[in-house]
């Protein structure tokens, strides 16, 4: 029987550690409790300023949300709500994204026809491929954690599919995985690549859309929310 909470558990903690990397990266200012993980600091393009860790936290998020707010008054900055439970309309708050934790243990696969990003101009064409058209996101300093891959595809030097592996003494998550030819998850072949390189730990992420009927052997786990502050 899969253990759904573990998972669960696994895959929230892997984006807090995940998210606070990029943001260090940035120059944060960072806290974490047992409610969530907090960033005072600016957070850059497409990450949030706090990550719930707990289910009931209503009245303490709008507190931090208060806090984060004076922090950065000119700058709109999001909330990833873990567990789909908070309503933040009347802190105005706006739900932008649904969506769904998944995780679960991967057979050994391949990384064959996959590169791994290894130089600052390498990164810089990896992210112009994940579709950036903002400031640069995935600062070069990120090469020097052994803990994340930026991976590649493609023919003839251009790079069709991507995604970033970042991996934890209890998971390896996935994020921003992308197709120029709009393959889905499944058909890109993440899972195949995270075999490779998890020796057993469990594969987590999250994705607006289903995952379930793509593949075998992740498992979702519960719903989870992005609101943004108006």
């Amino acid at each position: 029987m899969t253990d759904t909470s573990g998972l669960l558990r696994a895959a929230i903690e892997d984006n807090i550690a995940w998210c606070s990397r990029v943001c260090s990266a940035h120059g944060s200012n960072e806290k974490l409790s047992s409610t969530a993980w907090v960033n005072f600091a600016a957070s850059p393009p497409f990450y949030p300023n706090i990550i719930t860790r707990e289910r009931g936290q209503q009245n303490e998020i709008a507190v931090l949300a208060d806090k984060v707010r004076r922090a950065n008054q000119a700058v709109r900055w999001g909330i990833k709500d873990s567990f789909g439970d908070l309503m933040l309309l009347e802190q105005n708050f706006e739900k932008i994204l649904s969506g769904n934790w998944y995780g679960g243990v991967v057979s050994e696969g391949d990384s064959k026809g996959w590169t791994t990003v290894s130089s600052p101009a390498e990164l810089h064409i990896w992210e112009q491929a994940w579709g950036s058209s903002e400031a640069t996101i995935f600062p070069s300093s990120l090469l020097d954690d052994d803990r994340i891959e930026f991976w590649a595809k493609g023919d003839d030097g251009a790079i069709q599919s991507g995604f970033i592996s970042f991996r934890t003494e209890f998971s390896v998550g996935l994020s921003n995985w992308f197709s120029v030819e709009s393959l889905s998850f499944a058909e890109i072949g993440l899972l195949r690549v995270a075999g490779s390189i998890a020796g057993g730990l469990p594969i987590v992420c999250w994705s607006k859309d289903d995952l379930t009927g793509d593949m075998i052997g992740l498992s979702q786990l519960g719903p989870l929310h992005v609101w943004i502050a108006r």
